[in-house]
C-alpha cells in the first residue's frame, strides 16, 4: 500500500491518543477478555483489578476506554457503574490521583477536595466517604501506571487495593495500563498481589493488521 495513502489526511485522526473508534479492528479477544471480567459490575459486583501490559500502540487504552463506556451505557440512567479514566503521566503524584478521583463526585465547587494542604490520608478519607455516597460499582483506569509509580512510589496503589475493605456501600475495582512489564517488582508485595487479580498482555500488530486499521 502507498505510504502517503496510509497517512492521508483522515487517517492521521486515529493516531492522536484521545481517539476512541467505535470499531477496534484485530483485538476482539482482549475485549472479550476484558469484558468478561468487568460485567460483574452490572450486577452489582466487584469485578477483579486488573494489570494490562504492551507495548506504546497496542491498542491498550483504546480498549479499556471502549469497554468503560460500553459498561456505563449498559448500566444506565440509575448510573449503576462509574467509569474513571486517568493518565498518569498528566496526574503523577499519589496526591493528585486521589484528589482528582474524589472530585470526579462532586458538584459543590466548595466541597471538592483542594490541590494542596492535606496530607494523604486526609486526602484518602474525603474520597473513600465520597465513593461510598455513590452505593455502587466504580472502575477506575491509570494509565500509564509505571510512571506514577517510578516518580511516587505505590501509596496511591496501597491506598485504592485496599479502600474496598474501608467501604460499606461502593466497590472499587482499579485497572493498571502500562508499557512496562517490570514496574510491578517495584511494588510492595501486598500491593502486588491485591493489583494483580487479572494480567493481560496485548501484542503488537503486525504489518497486515497495521495497514487494515489503517485502511
Amino acid at each position: 500500500m502507498d505510504r502517503r495513502q496510509i497517512f492521508k489526511k483522515n487517517n492521521r485522526e486515529i493516531l492522536r491518543p484521545s481517539y476512541i473508534p467505535d470499531v477496534l479492528p484485530h483485538r476482539q479477544e482482549e475485549i472479550n477478555s476484558l469484558a468478561s471480567v468487568l460485567v460483574t459490575a452490572l450486577k452489582g459486583e466487584r469485578p477483579s483489578n486488573i494489570l494490562i501490559f504492551g507495548k506504546t500502540g497496542t491498542g491498550k487504552t483504546a480498549c479499556v476506554k471502549f469497554i468503560g463506556n460500553e459498561i456505563k451505557k449498559a448500566g444506565g440512567e440509575e448510573a449503576t457503574v462509574t467509569f474513571i479514566y486517568m493518565n498518569c503521566e498528566v496526574v503523577d503524584t499519589s496526591y493528585g490521583v486521589l484528589q482528582n478521583i474524589g472530585n470526579q463526585f462532586v458538584k459543590d465547587f466548595d466541597q471538592r477536595i483542594p490541590f494542596t494542604g492535606l496530607s494523604i490520608m486526609q486526602v484518602y478519607n474525603m474520597l473513600r466517604d465520597k465513593l461510598d455516597e455513590q452505593n455502587h460499582v466504580i472502575i477506575i483506569a491509570l494509565d500509564e501506571i509505571d510512571k506514577l509509580v517510578y516518580k511516587s512510589g505505590d501509596d496511591v496503589l496501597y491506598h485504592l487495593s485496599k479502600i474496598n475493605d474501608d467501604l460499606k456501600k461502593a466497590r472499587v475495582s482499579v485497572i493498571g495500563i502500562s508499557n512496562d512489564l517490570l514496574f510491578t517488582e517495584m511494588l510492595d508485595p501486598r500491593v502486588r498481589s491485591r493489583m494483580e487479580g487479572e494480567k493481560m498482555v496485548f501484542p503488537p500488530y503486525n504489518a497486515d493488521q497495521l495497514k487494515d486499521i489503517l485502511r
